[in-house]
């Protein structure tokens, strides 16, 4: 039986303090989720984590998530000496919803909502792939080191680092690179992003899945994690928002096509 995408367990996985450099207590959370439900999992040598869920057969592409582990939120770091949760309090907005934050500081949420939206997506597949990287906020460090051999069957790239709700990314603003085919669009993304309400098409990213998508012909998709004022004091995530994220997700996984890769060419990538 799948986990419950709900407060508890995004509160459970923002409460675990990560900063740049200092990610070891959510790599070991990540390992240990892999372990508990026999995902494979390896690490290399500067402590980004692949994982790998179900037998993938010859010719059978899956989804791979890619997010970083590591926030920009510094006062978390004695937390992470400490070994110890952090304060996460709850609120209720205008519209009646709920707000998870830290008092005095950011709660990490970028991008630590897009590690919990990845692992709880992968908990309800039965096939995918993961990988998590290290110091994204420091220049995207941890995404040199990846090894693009792990993309072998992998259909579609998909991070969950953009802010909000209802909001997808299609370039890198670095130099308004396409992060997908308009085939693509039109064969998958258009009618979940319509079922979902889709209103940003077109918000510009900065993130670890950008260097991927410039060594790599795949597709790739960056959504809304629920969060809100990325590194900033006053950082959020909202519950009902990033659930509302994992369902279009999840919606996007199980409408992909498990016998090909989606991919798009120089000529449509630019940049």
């Amino acid at each position: 039986m799948s986990i419950a995408f709900d407060k508890d367990f995004l509160k459970g996985v923002l409460s675990i303090p990560s900063v740049t450099c200092y990610e070891e207590l959510m790599r070991d959370y990540v390992l240990e989720f892999a372990k508990a439900r026999g995902i494979s999992a390896a690490t290399d040598k500067i402590g980004n984590v692949y994982l790998v869920k179900g037998e993938i057969e010859k010719e059978e592409y899956v989804p791979c998530f890619v997010n970083h582990m590591d926030t920009m939120q510094e006062p978390q770091v004695e937390y992470v000496r400490q070994n110890e949760c952090l304060p996460v309090k709850e609120r209720q907005n205008a519209e009646g919803k709920t707000e998870l934050y830290v008092d005095g500081y950011g709660i990490g949420g970028d991008n630590k909502a897009g590690v919990a939206l990845a692992l709880a997506i992968m908990d309800a597949l039965p096939k995918c792939k993961a990988v998590f990287f290290v110091q994204e906020e420091k220049g995207m460090i941890g995404s040199e080191e990846m090894d693009y051999a792990f993309l072998e069957n992998v259909s579609l790239l998909i991070t969950m680092d953009c802010w909000g709700r209802v909001r997808t990314a299609s370039a890198w603003r670095q130099n308004g690179a396409k992060m997908y085919s308009a085939k693509f669009y039109e064969e998958v993304l258009q009618a979940v992003f319509e079922r979902h309400g889709v209103t940003v098409l077109d918000h510009p990213a900065n993130t670890d899945i950008c260097k991927l998508m410039m060594n790599c012909d795949l597709c790739c998709c960056d959504i809304s994690n629920g969060g809100y004022h990325p590194h900033a004091a006053n950082e959020y995530v909202c519950v009902e928002d990033a659930i509302a994220d994992y369902n279009l997700i999840l919606d996007l996984c199980q409408s992909l096509d498990g016998t090909r890769a989606y991919r798009i060419t120089p000529e449509e990538r630019g940049g």
